[in-house]
């Protein structure tokens, strides 16, 4: 009689302790998937929208030419410009960015690189 009073407690320790088991298993992978993300600053001429980014053009390490795309702006700097106002088109940026390596949406099994301008000034 003693024990049947005493199976909802031992029941309920039981689950108590399996959910912070878990909890604390889905914290550790969170953390595993956090990468650290190292901004690159450049200096291009904006050149306009392409397939819903941002194009710039830019000199590399090497001195050639090169055209960079950005997917997304900060939420901060679309205020301060409109990159899809032409008047934009030729002017020179300083340009910090950030690359983030996210799944395909049409392949999951595959990563794509896509950047994310954090600063813009105008030069």
């Amino acid at each position: 009689m003693k024990t049947l009073k005493l199976l909802p407690l031992f029941l309920v320790a039981f689950l108590f302790c399996n959910y912070t088991a878990v909890a604390q298993e889905e914290e550790e992978d969170e953390e595993d998937e956090v990468v650290e993300e190292v901004a690159t600053r450049i200096i291009g001429t904006y050149t306009g929208v392409e397939d819903g980014a941002f194009v710039f053009t830019h000199e590399d390490e090497n001195g050639e030419e090169n055209t960079i795309s950005f997917e997304k702006v900060s939420p901060l700097l679309k205020g301060m410009y409109d990159l899809s106002d032409k008047k934009l088109v030729g002017k020179k940026f300083q340009i910090e960015y950030i690359t983030e390596n996210v799944v395909d949406e049409d392949d999951e099994e595959m990563l794509t690189s896509e950047r994310t301008i954090i600063s813009l000034t105008k030069l």
